[in-house]
Order: structure tokens, then sequence, then C-alpha cells
């Protein structure tokens, strides 16, 4: 039986010579560039541009990772472009462009950068009990090929974001925060995940992950810890490299939501015994105890369960006013309108009755001025 390949590359540094060598070697093992793509074919990289943050924040894909899959996307006789729907982007996708470093590195590579926002979106419909259709961002379905290019993190409310969960920002626009708001829970807002990846899947040529610098603790931003994995993985399958990266961090890949729906629907190789890496060893990359989200312990917990206790269970988020900068993105950005600002002034206050946890906030706050609180429930069930 053939087993789906995984490749596994170490890569040390950002520099621009030894990420080409890295990104080089990781396609090569698949079959090289030319396998997966034709002269004449418009390839749109889907970066993770969460929002603007610089590089060596460890927020977003890395410009360089960016570069050097666009130059082997050219030598191959195609037409790179490269697009996302950041969080932030309700500020102006250009600043999240110039805070990222895409455009300095578009520019140097004349390579055009692509604003979802403004360039129109198309309603498919999915299989999903509380969400019948989504919006998708016009250029990714209008695309010859996509590559998907995540940024390796943990995430507060999925646990992990890599590649399937980097098919979210192909949803345009503050569309993403009403979907949240309409699957509100982890196991409905997962099932969503792997719908919108269902959609585009046909189109995806490989994904390749940055995680020469990933993140640990409470990601996907500023909440959450760098960790140096020295790593550039790729695979052609999004969910077999999802799943091996679960395995291979400490995880079983049903316990994250879009990997379980994805492999009970088909939608790639889910099972870890029928993967195999290639490239260097797993056991040469330095994953000891990675540290997932404080809040990862509830994935113990059966869905029926989390929802029959939802009331008891739950991770809620808090400002802290003393790092609080006013910024009011998190006001800006909540799906339901559960952050206000006092209206004599001051920082901004979360009202926990209406908060529905798809913790928003806390993935864009700047300033790492938002916290997760935990109720009584939740810490006596999950003491560490």
């Amino acid at each position: 039986m053939t087993k789906t390949p995984v490749s596994l590359i170490r890569c040390t540094s950002y520099e621009t010579a030894a990420v080409a060598d890295g990104v080089r070697r990781a396609i090569d093992i698949m079959g090289g560039i030319h396998r997966f793509v034709r002269p004449g074919e418009k390839i749109l990289l889907k970066p993770n541009l969460l929002a603007a943050r610089e590089p060596e924040r460890g927020i977003t894909t890395h410009p360089e990772i960016v570069r050097a899959v666009a130059r082997l996307v050219k030598e191959a006789g195609a037409i790179p472009m490269i697009g996302d729907s950041p969080g932030g982007a309700i500020k102006g996708v250009e600043r999240v462009w110039e805070k990222t470093g895409m455009k300095q590195m578009a520019d140097e590579e004349g390579v055009r950068l692509i604003n979802f926002e403004t360039a129109g979106a198309l309603e498919k419909r999915i299989d999903h009990p509380g969400i019948p259709s989504v919006h998708i961002s016009r250029v990714v379905l209008e695309a010859d090929g996509i590559i998907n290019l995540p940024k390796l993190k943990t995430h507060s409310l999925m646990i992990l974001t890599c590649a399937i969960k980097n098919f979210y920002g192909c949803v345009p626009g503050l569309r993403k925060g009403e979907y949240h708001k309409m699957a509100p829970l982890p196991d409905d807002f997962g099932r969503l995940l792997a719908e919108i990846y269902l959609l585009v899947k046909d189109k995806v040529r490989f994904t390749l992950t940055d995680g020469i610098v990933a993140m640990e603790g409470n990601g996907p931003s500023s909440g959450g810890d760098l960790r140096k994995l020295d790593m550039i993985a790729a695979s052609p399958d999004a969910l077999a490299l999802d799943s091996f990266l679960a395995v291979l961090l400490g995880l079983k890949p049903e316990k994250i939501d879009p990997l379980r729906y994805l492999a009970q629907k088909g939608g790639g190789e889910g099972s870890v015994e029928r993967i195999e890496a290639f490239g260097d060893s797993p056991a040469s990359f330095n994953v000891a105890d990675f540290r997932f989200p404080s809040n990862w312990h509830i994935k113990l917990l059966p869905p029926s369960v989390v929802k029959f206790l939802g009331r008891f269970v739950w991770i809620k988020p808090e400002i802290i006013p003393e790092i609080c900068e006013n910024c009011l993105l998190c006001v800006n950005s909540c799906p339901v309108k559960s952050i206000h600002r006092p209206v004599n002034g001051g920082k901004p206050v979360v009202d926990r009755n209406a908060c529905i946890s798809c913790l928003c906030c806390h993935e864009l706050c700047p300033y790492n001025a938002v916290s997760l609180k935990a109720s009584i429930l939740t810490r006596l069930f999950f003491r560490q």
C-alpha cells in the first residue's frame, strides 16, 4: 500500500538562501515543482496573514517562505499571486501587507498582492447544520491552483492551526466574524472549517508549512510563545500534514475538530499509519513538551458532554486594563458585540453572558491584553 508522503526538512533560519534550499528540498521530495504547477497557470499563494504583525513575532507566515515558493512557481513558468483575508483588514489590508513584510517581498519579486476584501466573493452551499452556505473569495475559486502556506501555531479555539485552518482566510471581510457567531462551539466551528476546505480541496496543489519558528501555548497571536522548531513540512494532502504534525507534537488528530470531520468525510488521509515522512528524521526535531493552549483539556470530554455542561464548563476572554492600549480592535471584531467600552471612557470590558467564546478578541489583540479565564468547574476538571 502506497502511503501519503510528508516532507520534513530542517531549516534553522529565515535567511533567504537557507529557506530557498529548504523549500526546494521539501518540494523535490514530493516530485518537484513541475509535478504541481504547469506553465501559464495562475497560482494563488495563500499564507497566514492573521494580522498586521512583524515577521519576527512569529504570528504570520514569514515572507521568505512565500518568496521561495513564488520563485519556484515562476521557475515552472506559472504566475504566482499572493492573497489572504486578515482578521485585522478592517483597518486596511495594505497595513497588514506592510507590517508582515509581504509588500516589500512582493515588490522585490514582482508578484501581485490580491485584496480579497475588494475582489468579490461567491456563495457556495456546504453541509453544516447551522450554516447552509458560505462566501468564498472569487480569487480563490477562479485561480488555476492554490499553494497553501500556513504557519504552525497553537490556537485557543481549535487547539492547532496549520493547513486546514489556514483556509478560513478564503472567507473575505467581516463574514468571518458572522460565521463565528453562527458556529460558536468548537465542534461546530471545526465542521465549518472542514467544509470550507472541501470547497477548495481540488484546487490545492500542496501545503508547505512554516515551522522554523512556530508558536506554542495560547496562540495564535500575541498570547502565544515562540518555539523554534527549525522545521519546514509539506504534503500534497492537507489533512495528512495536519494529522502527522499533531501526532509529532503530542496530540491525537481526532481531538482536533476539523481533522476529525475531514477524516469522516474522506477529505484526505487522516490515519497516521498510512502517512510516511521523508527527508529529515522526525526524531531529530525538538518537539518535546510542546505546549498546547491552556484550555485544550476540554477536548478530553466528548462534544455531547461539553454541550450539556456548556453553562458551567467554559473559557472566556477578559481584558487586562493595565496592558490594554484602547485600540478597540477587540470591540470592533467581536461578532456578537459582547465587548464594549464604558460610556464614561476607560478600557473595554467583556459581557460574559453575551460572549460566545469564539476568542476572536484574544486572537487579534496586538498587545496581549486579552487573557483567558476558566469557570470554576473547568478549573476543577482540568487542574494543571
